[in-house]
């Protein structure tokens, strides 16, 4: 577990991969976003065939997150900046998730806890980053 003391700026931790299903990346999207370029290989054949949907990436990159070698002590997270999807994920595409720590800075109104700002990106089994976005996280202390 780490804690806000712990975490050092510059560091980063890599997860394991995790293989994209078209099975499961078809029925989370014909679920929950079922737009034609996730869920109909004949629409979704102008674009190069059918692609994962925004939703289900950061899905799967909240499910690599607790494959980390550590989890961080956390009380929640304050919220995600700058969300973007630089690539296209498909069915067969390997991917993990690879967590830059940036910045820490103490709490000055609750000494039990501190922020901690990171870079969270999804890349491909060409070392592409797919998606990534900034994350805030408030981390107990020790």
């Amino acid at each position: 577990m780490l804690y806000f003391d712990d975490i050092r700026p510059g560091e980063a931790m890599r997860s394991p991969t995790y293989l994209i299903d078209q099975g499961e990346m078809v029925e989370f999207a014909r679920r929950w976003d079922p737009m034609s370029i996730h869920v109909d290989p004949d629409a979704a054949d102008a674009i190069g065939g059918v692609t994962a949907s925004g939703t289900y990436i950061l899905a799967v990159k909240s499910r690599l997150l607790h494959e980390l070698p550590e989890t961080f002590a956390i009380f929640g997270s304050a919220g995600y900046d700058e969300v973007r999807f630089h690539e296209p994920v498909r069915a067969g595409d390997a991917v993990h998730v690879v967590m830059e720590l940036l910045e820490v800075r103490a709490s000055r109104s609750k000494p039990d806890r501190g922020v901690v700002k990171l870079r969270i990106s999804l890349v491909n089994q060409n070392d592409v980053t797919v998606m990534s976005h900034l994350d805030t996280l408030i981390v107990r202390r020790r």
